[in-house]
């Protein structure tokens, strides 16, 4: 796949068509992960879904700070190409390969001595937290493909190619689901089977980004003996990528606090908002896709100080992505009883996961503008903004909303408000910040 320039044609055209394999690619990982969770479910029971759940939650929070730098590696290059600077393309390929390698380890090694103690932290029961740890210390050690994964796909993105990576996690997916089938219904392995078949997965998806990037001719040819880290380089990445990082992290840690007050009203709503998370999945993917393209076209066009088409495009994703949000969110609530029943018979989980969907789903299309106002930020390289917008809204109102309003009412329903009152509030000063106009300036000087 050839290297694709964003800074002149149809934005249009080229959003969507960039868009499209990341869609894909995240409608393929929602539904081979749907399936994992489906067949633990089915297969293992309620305390191992509840267990599997509340693991991603943890190992979500953990990643994100570095996924946060993968994806300020893949803005500045994005940059350099606008620029079309060969020689800074070729030290940022290199540069990302290495923090790739160094943040998966250390990934790794934090997560295996500090999992246990976070699981605890969060309140997760007794007749969960034998299963979870099972999970969990299995899992983080498909950290370091993890990450080589994530960077190398970020390279691929940043230089305008959307489809390899398409095709790696259909790889991996495929073999995923195969490994489930092989080490949960056929060994009985259990939760260890599911963790086993995804990092087996993530090595593969791995292995071929690297074989990519290693035999490539494109400038972003990889050479194995030439990377390390070049510092002005990463300095560039850091000052993106640790606001960006950052402002996951806290909104992780907001959801590890709702997934600790979820834990104090038992198994049922528990393994209901796992199921939620997973259907979510799918309302979240068209906005990530479009979230990521516009980040990338963004990035192109800064570097190339084409600001007429930094603002035409902001327009069209917006457009595009709160429309996709609301047809897809208007069908989930339409056909909400029959997507439950996929995961669970148990009508009490039934019941909490139907209230789950019917109260934040709605007000999702809110949350759509909020990540193409950051996206478009990111992209031009202005990060540390929002990540104090979304460390006062959605961290800091989320966790006061719940621990005042849960001392006050133990009613699950709180916990249901606590996505869409942040998502409002996130909106408006994001909202504020951009159309001022400001960060413009800073990002072609």
């Amino acid at each position: 796949m050839a290297v694709t320039q964003m800074t002149e044609g149809s934005i249009s055209k080229q959003l969507v068509l960039f868009a499209i394999p990341i869609l894909i690619s995240n409608l393929f990982q929602q539904l081979y992960n749907t399936v994992d969770t489906a067949i633990v479910g089915r297969f293992v029971g309620a305390n191992a879904l509840a267990a599997v759940g509340t693991c991603n939650l943890v190992v979500v929070f953990m990643i994100y700070f570095f996924i946060g730098l993968s994806n300020g590696s893949s803005i500045v290059l994005s940059q350099c190409f606008g620029q079309n600077d060969d020689e800074k393309v070729f030290k940022t390929v290199h540069t990302t390969m290495g923090l790739s390698f160094i943040s998966g380890i250390i990934l790794m090694v934090v997560g295996l001595l500090s999992a246990e103690t976070i699981l605890k932290w969060i309140n997760t029961p007794d007749d969960v937290i034998g299963y979870a740890i099972t999970y969990i210390k299995i899992y983080f050690f498909s950290m370091i493909p993890m990450m080589v994964f994530n960077m190398g796909t970020g390279i691929l993105r940043a230089v305008g190619d959307s489809k390899t990576p398409l095709y790696y996690l259909a790889a991996s997916g495929v073999a995923n689901i195969v490994l489930d089938l092989i080490f949960i219904v056929q060994f009985k392995f259990g939760v260890m089977g599911a963790a086993l078949a995804t990092t087996i997965a993530q090595t593969i998806s791995a292995v071929l980004i690297m074989i990519k990037l290693i035999k490539s001719n494109e400038i972003y040819k990889l050479h194995i003996s030439k990377i390390r880290i070049d510092f002005e380089i990463l300095k560039k990445i850091l000052v993106i990528g640790i606001p960006t990082g950052l402002q996951s992290v806290l909104v992780c840690f907001s959801n590890i606090i709702v997934q600790s007050k979820v834990n104090l009203f038992g198994l049922n709503v528990m393994a209901a908002l796992s199921i939620y998370y997973k259907i979510e999945g799918f309302i979240y993917m068209p906005i990530d896709a479009i979230a990521m393209a516009i980040s990338n076209f963004i990035g192109q066009n800064i570097g190339a100080k084409n600001l007429e088409r930094v603002k035409k495009g902001k327009k069209l994703s917006m457009r595009i992505c709160v429309a996709m949000t609301v047809l897809i969110g208007g069908l989930i609530i339409f056909l909400h009883t029959p997507i439950l029943k996929i995961f669970t018979t148990d009508e009490k989980v039934i019941h909490y996961g139907t209230q789950f969907i019917l109260f934040i789903v709605p007000l999702y299309f809110i949350y759509a503008m909020n990540q193409i106002l950051s996206g478009v930020l990111r992209g031009a390289g202005q990060t540390f903004v929002p990540m104090i917008i979304g460390l006062v809204c959605m961290c800091g109102l989320r966790v006061g909303w719940l621990v005042v309003m849960i001392g006050i009412v133990k009613d699950v329903r709180i916990i249901y408000a606590s996505y869409p009152l942040t998502w409002i509030f996130t909106n408006i000063f994001m909202s504020i910040y951009y159309y001022r106009g400001k960060w413009m300036k800073k990002s072609i000087s």
